[in-house]
């Protein structure tokens, strides 16, 4: 028998439309039932749109990670629009983002499978990239293995305290929009104003908003912190799931998407392709 869990999932956010994306890694016969997903309905320009994990996440109980890096395609800024971010970027005195996090909202929707005949615990962390900075937890650990030292296990997200997972049941959750707020904060931080990565990971910034002190409109102390709409944040692009488990499990996703500017490419569309800098911390042997 299979049992069902999921956390709560409000009526108003159901899908609209579903979108076939152009993933990294993707087999051909993969992209091919992508290319039949279904348009639902028709849409406005907020209306949320759905991506598919290009994979399904398979793990055989070893504690094993599957990973799958997917990307989500915008368009180019119009000319118009490039000179309306440049006048914004001299008058704050720092470059502002084509794709930024207060008009693109994104969010995770996941769903996990215990496929074992035991209890299992399952873990899942999200990496990503910003059109300035992607973070990638393989880079860190490299600079960690460089310097003989054990990379602390980070991502940009995780889902907190997951539930264990009886044989054959199934659960549902989500990484939310604030999710993504805090993780565009910590990789800005650390990919452009020199933020130590670890203090920003663990730390929620408007709680405790330590190591942003070079960030615009940083807080002046821990206990006089920033409000929590600080400077403008790049969104998040491209998302990387990193899937373990101690039994075989499955882990879908989708990438959710409310655009409320029309800067997502469609068809025509000149595509926005950023080359982002690979965060590397540095790390004393």
């Amino acid at each position: 028998m299979h049992v069902h869990r999921q956390a709560s999932i409000s009526e108003h956010q159901q899908p609209t439309r579903l979108i076939a994306p152009r993933a990294r890694g993707a087999s051909a016969g993969t992209g091919l039932l992508l290319v039949a997903a279904a348009v639902l309905g028709g849409c406005h320009s907020n209306d949320p749109v759905y991506f598919p994990g290009t994979m399904v996440l398979e793990t055989d109980g070893s504690g094993t990670e599957a990973k799958v890096t997917l990307p989500v395609r915008y368009r180019q800024p119009t000319q118009s629009e490039n000179s309306s971010r440049a006048e914004l970027t001299n008058k704050l005195g720092y470059e502002v983002p084509w794709l930024r996090e207060d008009r693109v909202h994104v969010e995770i929707r996941y769903t996990i499978r215990n496929l074992g005949d035991r209890n299992g615990q399952f873990s899942l962390l999200v990496d990503g990239a910003s059109e300035y900075a992607r973070f990638d937890y393989e880079a860190v650990a490299a600079a960690f293995e460089a310097a003989d030292e054990e990379a602390p296990p980070l991502g940009l997200m995780q889902v907190s305290n997951p539930p264990l997972l009886a044989p054959g049941e199934v659960y549902q959750g989500i990484l939310r929009e604030d999710d993504f707020r805090e993780a565009a904060i910590d990789l800005d931080g650390m990919g452009r104003f020199m933020a130590p990565f670890v203090a920003l990971l663990i730390n929620r910034s408007e709680v405790n908003p330590i190591g942003l002190e070079l960030a615009p409109n940083a807080p002046v102390s821990e206990t006089k912190p920033a409000p929590p709409v600080q400077w403008i944040l790049p969104a998040l692009w491209e998302v990387t799931p990193r899937f373990t488990s101690d039994q075989p499990m499955t882990c879908q996703f989708l990438v959710r998407v409310r655009d409320d500017d029309g800067r997502l490419w469609d068809n025509g569309d000149d595509e926005f392709v950023p080359e982002p800098v690979t965060f590397t911390p540095m790390v004393m042997p």
